[in-house]
């Protein structure tokens, strides 16, 4: 291999890697492709070019939710990323462990059960209403006075909704639990 083979012009580098010859400038400055004489030595620039379309196609990878594996096509550019990854995820764990401890955060099946108890509750109070209504509105002579009487057994079924002592108790319950957690890890 003569010298002419390995080394290319900045400009010749810069179109292979299809990027403007400032940014093949600033590749060669912080060393990512070796240099000689102004020239770019082709080992070098090919490494570079590889790992860089490597690169590229582990994020199209991930970004479509396929994620590569195998030593030649790494997840993460540098091993620094990886170990900051690794750091960050096991903090939220800890994060998450901690908010358990302080009851800061629920389990989506007791929320869904709580408010499948609330929405069931609701829907038999609702469906108790035509029952309720038709003998009082059956006895009104004007349109008036039966919307007065279904607007009152309404605000009624509302207000027996609004007024369920079990789930407040449950509310308050919590809530006291939480304020006395609190204060307990406070004064430790």
């Amino acid at each position: 291999m003569d010298i002419s083979e390995q080394y290319i012009t900045i400009s010749e580098a810069a179109r292979r890697a299809e990027i403007s010859r400032a940014a093949m400038r600033k590749h060669l400055k912080v060393g990512r492709v070796l240099s000689k004489d102004g020239k770019i030595e082709v080992v070098s620039f090919n490494s570079w070019l590889a790992s860089k379309q490597d690169r590229y196609q582990n994020i199209e990878l991930l970004q479509s939710g396929i994620i590569p594996c195998g030593e030649s096509s790494p997840i993460f550019a540098t091993r620094q990323e990886a170990e900051l990854y690794k750091a960050s995820y096991e903090a939220r764990l800890r994060q998450i462990e901690y908010d358990k401890e302080l009851e800061t955060v629920v389990k989506v099946e007791d929320v869904v059960s709580a408010l499948s108890l609330q929405l069931s509750a609701i829907r038999t109070r609702l469906l108790a209403i035509p029952a309720e209504m038709a003998p009082q509105i059956f006895n009104c002579k004007t349109v008036a006075e039966t919307q007065g009487k279904m607007h009152q057994l309404m605000v009624r079924a509302l207000e027996e909704l609004s007024e369920d002592e079990r789930w407040i108790q449950q509310l308050q319950e919590r809530e006291n639990n939480l304020l006395e957690s609190t204060t307990e890890r406070a004064e430790t």
